[in-house]
């Protein structure tokens, strides 16, 4: 295994691993991804005992979430264009370009996968297959992320009330019965007087 190939692998595990100690954080009730099975993602050592076929096939419905995802928040998008609501068509917008940037990454990582397991190279087989999972994480991050463009309570503060309190001690008196302050004009000397 090259160098190259060893830091690339040793990084791929480096953000597996913070992004999946951010997975294993998340509640499951607050999931919106309707095809992940329950509890999220694969177990860390169930993945290790899967065989290439199997590491294929996961892959393959990681991208099919994403390929959902990606409908669901163009759904969003257009529904936010049609409201005319500009700060929502924006947020939506930038959450569907990271999916859509991520979906073709995955489409990539999954030919060299194809390609890795013909090859029968388990080094870079399992490293293209980590990398597919940390993609599908991030696809539940952004669909989290897409629902939360949407959010009404972001966005509208409901009716203002505005409630006055007057302190019972200040002093009560008529703004218009206060007399009016002469301004002092000063009297400057002649020109030419010296100054004593």
């Amino acid at each position: 295994m090259s160098v190259r190939t060893l830091s690339a692998t040793i990084f791929a595990l480096i953000v597996f691993g913070g992004g999946l100690g951010f997975a294993v954080a998340q509640n499951e009730d607050e999931g919106t991804m309707e095809d992940a099975p329950e509890g999220g993602e694969m177990d860390v050592r169930q993945r290790a005992d899967l065989t290439p076929e199997e590491q294929l096939e996961q892959a393959r419905v990681i991208y099919a979430r994403g390929e959902d995802l990606s409908r669901r928040v163009q759904s969003m998008l257009d529904e936010a264009r049609q409201e005319r609501d500009i700060i929502r068509v924006t947020c939506i917008n930038d959450k569907l370009t990271q999916v859509n940037a991520n979906l073709r990454t995955a489409e990539q990582r999954i030919s060299q996968l194809e390609d890795a397991i013909a090859a029968e190279d388990s080094g870079r087989r399992n490293h293209e297959f980590t990398v597919i999972i940390v993609l599908g994480q991030k696809f539940v991050v952004l669909d989290r992320e897409a629902v939360q463009c949407i959010g009404n309570e972001i966005y509208e503060t409901g009716a203002t009330r505005v409630i006055t309190e007057i302190d019972p001690g200040a002093p009560v008196e008529n703004p218009s019965a206060i007399p009016p302050m002469h301004p002092r004009i000063p009297i400057l000397p002649a020109p030419g007087t010296p100054d004593r």
